[in-house]
């Protein structure tokens, strides 16, 4: 009993981990999400598709319709991952692709749960720090620290941001390394 227990959160863990364009998830609060990221043929003023992410919220019935998904202007695809991105026990999730270069940056667009409206927002990238890296760009995050790393190179060295969360959940540069 314990091996098939084990292999099936196995199974939903690596499904979890593994991007997916439809996601499904329980927060804390025992409200029911299901997170689906839509691609929209190109509009006459664009010739770019344009995504959207539709968070059914199956406690209210109600849809969030997020409009502002970042996409590949090569055509690579988006993905979408869960991760407690702000360490406050809740859900949240991201939208990302490989950068439109040579591939090797993935660029994350982080989207925080907030308990109080049921919705997820936009983690603004901060302006008013001197980060290396200018987006949110191969995120690691480490629970045990509380913080996200984003890393990015510039010229001969690679550069890692680590941010943290202040005690009012405003995202802080914490440090900057690199190598």
């Amino acid at each position: 009993m314990k091996k098939y227990f084990l292999h099936i959160c196995l199974s939903l863990f690596c499904s979890i981990l593994y991007s997916q364009n439809d996601i499904s998830l329980v927060q804390k609060d025992k409200s029911k999400f299901k997170i689906s990221l839509k691609t929209n043929s190109a509009s006459e003023e664009s010739e770019e598709m344009q995504q959207t992410v539709e968070v059914k919220n199956f406690q209210t019935g109600k849809t969030q319709i997020i409009t502002n998904i970042e996409t590949s202007i090569t055509g690579k695809p988006t993905h979408l991952e869960v991760n407690d991105y702000n360490f406050d026990g809740f859900t949240d999730f991201a939208a990302f692709h490989s950068d439109d270069g040579m591939g090797v940056y993935t660029i994350y667009q982080i989207f925080i749960f907030n308990p109080k409206t049921k919705n997820f927002y936009t983690l603004q990238f901060p302006t008013n720090f001197n980060p290396k890296c200018d987006m949110f760009c191969d995120v690691k995050v480490d629970k045990t620290k509380q913080t996200l790393s984003s890393s990015c190179r510039g010229g001969a060295k690679t550069h890692t941001d680590i941010w943290k969360f202040d005690p009012t959940k405003k995202l802080i540069l914490s440090k900057t390394e690199s190598y």
